[in-house]
């Protein structure tokens, strides 16, 4: 009989806790005494313990019974929503779980009613976020974005999801992106007693004040965010913000009041069984402790860290935030192995959307391994983080390079000089007989080849600043263009839309003409930034930049375009990019011309590349809208006869009554 209880009272447990481990606990537990006593516990625990768990997670099973009711019933509607509250339930304790339920609600959910359609869409994205998956995320929170717009959702909704859009802008290092969707969520939020939208909010722009070392800010919005979270109900929110503000009061040295706020904010993500909280915490308190220079805490905290961290996924946000922290702070220490050991887990566990960007990954590796001695490895590290770096670091990383270039050379040249040093001494006398004659000879070679130096350098310079003030009176006719064309059509036309909104009766018919007229401005700029847009020759060719260009032109119905490409003996990756680039900027002008004023309607481009020679011919059935550009007087032809000479082209014109052919020829030394 007893043995029966003990069976029965083991499912009960396991049931109800889904093989948490307290029943794991129990089982080996109960294994471990006697018959009697096992009888006598598992009534303790059907009469005691279960109750107490049951109080434990009534949330957890308060979720679960409505799911089973909304089941019964078949009331999708009821499945959706129950779903909903179970992804909620795990939002900040399991990121697959969140995931799993959310997608199984969007299975029952109405995508014509905002609720809980937009909110199974909102907790999925942020599900991801938490994984650490930053691109996905961000598609999705766009998502919701055109979804909420298209059913109406509330503003104070919308607001929380751009707050929470603004926050993968400043993981992935966009603070502008970052700011402007912060700005409009303040926007919906005037005026609004949305509390808990609002704590959000202010905690998210502190971050970025304090991401960007203006901490005076940040603690202005983090004590605004804590005001905030008093009338705030949503503990989540509350915590996030009392945990910010226990980071950024550390780094203002405030450290009383940061523990103060960090304390009883962990002890509460502990009690409520949120893992991503307490990491997030602990990394707070162990940049505290460093300052404080209180080593058995941050020892302390450090394995609780581990521990919590190694029950989440790599990618997961605050893991890879505690971990870099963890790292600086070891590194600080002089603790070297173990931090790099840790980064070595980073780099291999990262993704495309990992929170850490990989060039400052390489950078804190090259600075444990010179910490260690070993610069042959800092110098390697140092020089994948130049190559991965984007235009903002690789100075620095370039001058850390250089740095440690030098004092590598150096440790090298100490030891060949202790070498050297007794062959040379013997060597001396024999060497001193030689050494004014030697002098003399090498001071005239230099003395000769510095004047001849010079003045190449003098003639060359002579005629880099002609072609240069050349090609920039060009370059300056062309922006007279580009700004004529702006000021005579984008201009005048947002001022006539102006005018016509001011004076339009508001109906639907006069909002669809707006609505065109701004489509017609918007076609016209892009047309214009299309035009401006600088070719990437680096991971294209001429023929497929032309190629993309031609295609890609919005010409009018009556407009027949054609484009052909031909080469032989060498390969169109063979093209200087100079050449590449002038070719290119000479084929828009000319297209641009003929569209604009020839009213032509067949135009044939053709590229060739043959026997080391390109050529481009333009030809169509336009009528002679040159004038005097025809004897080089005007603009357009001036600027790519200028471009052609840069590149040592000729440039010709063949212009009759309703035929014009335009011709530039390179000679290649490849």
């Amino acid at each position: 009989m007893c043995r029966v209880i003990y069976i029965c009272a083991d499912i009960m447990m396991n049931c109800y806790l889904c093989g948490e481990w307290v029943s794991k606990t129990v089982y080996i537990y109960l294994k471990s005494i006697s018959y009697n006593m096992k009888t006598l516990f598992v009534l303790l625990g059907m009469f005691i313990i279960y109750p107490c768990l049951y109080a434990q997670d009534a949330e957890l099973q308060a979720c679960r019974e409505e799911l089973a009711r909304g089941m019964s019933q078949k009331n999708r509607d009821s499945i959706a929503a129950a779903y909903c509250h179970l992804g909620e339930y795990y939002a900040y304790r399991q990121a697959d779980s969140t995931r799993y339920y959310c997608e199984q609600g969007l299975k029952y959910a109405a995508t014509d009613k905002a609720e809980p359609y937009l909110y199974l869409l909102n907790n999925l994205a942020d599900a991801y976020f938490s994984s650490g998956q930053l691109d996905e995320s961000l598609k999705r929170f766009r998502f919701v974005l055109e979804e909420a717009g298209r059913l109406h959702w509330d503003e104070v909704k919308i607001a929380s999801v751009l707050s929470s859009v603004g926050v993968i802008y400043r993981r992935k290092e966009m603070p502008d992106s970052a700011l402007v969707c912060y700005n409009r969520a303040l926007a919906l939020l005037d005026n609004r007693e949305a509390y808990d939208e609002r704590t959000q909010l202010l905690t998210s722009i502190a971050i970025l004040y304090t991401n960007t070392a203006r901490l005076k800010e940040g603690e202005y919005y983090i004590r605004k965010a804590l005001e905030a979270s008093e009338k705030s109900d949503d503990m989540d929110m509350v915590m996030y913000a009392a945990a910010t503000a226990g980071s950024i009061f550390t780094l203002r040295e405030n450290y009383a009041e940061a523990a103060q706020l960090l304390y009883p904010v962990l002890a509460k993500a502990r009690e409520q069984q949120k893992p991503r909280f307490v990491l997030k915490i602990i990394a707070y308190l162990l940049s505290a402790y460093y300052r404080l220079d209180n080593r058995d805490s941050i020892n302390h905290y450090m394995a609780e860290g581990d521990k919590v961290a190694a029950g989440l996924p790599a990618t997961n946000a605050e893991v890879q935030g505690y971990h870099e922290s963890l790292c600086d702070i070891l590194t600080k220490m002089g603790r070297y192995g173990e931090s790099l050991h840790i980064q070595k887990r980073m780099l291999a566990a990262r993704d495309s959307s990992s929170q850490t960007p990989v060039d400052r990954l390489f950078e804190r590796m090259a600075r444990n391994y010179a910490g260690m001695k070993n610069y042959p490895e800092a110098m390697e590290y140092y020089a994948k983080a130049y190559h991965t770096a984007d235009s903002l670091h690789k100075a620095e990383v370039e001058t850390e390079l250089s740095e440690l270039s030098i004092k590598y050379e150096n440790q090298e040249k100490e030891l060949e000089i202790a070498r050297l040093t007794q062959q040379h001494l013997e060597q001396k006398a024999k060497t001193m007989q030689w050494s004014v004659a030697a002098v003399a000879a090498f001071s005239a070679f230099l003395l000769l080849a510095a004047y001849y130096v010079f003045r190449r350098k003098r003639i060359r310079k002579e005629e880099e600043l002609k072609l240069a003030q050349s090609y920039i009176d060009g370059l300056e006719r062309e922006r007279t263009r580009l700004a004529k064309d702006l000021h005579d059509g984008v201009c005048n036309d947002l001022l006539g839309i102006g005018m016509n909104m001011q004076y339009m009766q508001p109906t639907d018919e006069s909002k669809r003409e707006i609505l065109a007229l701004l489509e017609q401005v918007r076609s016209d700029v892009r047309c214009i930034s299309h035009e401006l847009m600088p070719p990437k020759f680096q991971v294209t060719t001429l023929a497929e930049t032309v190629e993309a260009y031609v295609e890609g032109l919005a010409l009018p119905a009556s407009v027949q375009l054609a484009f052909s490409k031909e080469n032989e003996e060498i390969q169109w990756s063979q093209v200087p990019e100079e050449v590449s680039y002038e070719v290119y900027r000479i084929m828009q002008e000319l297209l641009s011309n003929i569209l604009k004023h020839s009213g032509a309607t067949e135009i044939d481009v053709t590229l060739t590349l043959k026997r080391k020679l390109l050529t481009l011919q333009i030809s169509n059935n336009g009528k002679n809208y040159c004038g005097d550009e025809v004897r080089g007087k005007g603009i357009g032809l001036t600027t790519i006869q200028e471009r052609a000479k840069a590149v040592g082209g000729l440039f010709t014109t063949d212009i009759q009554d309703r035929s014009q052919k335009f011709k530039l020829e390179i000679s290649l030394s490849i």
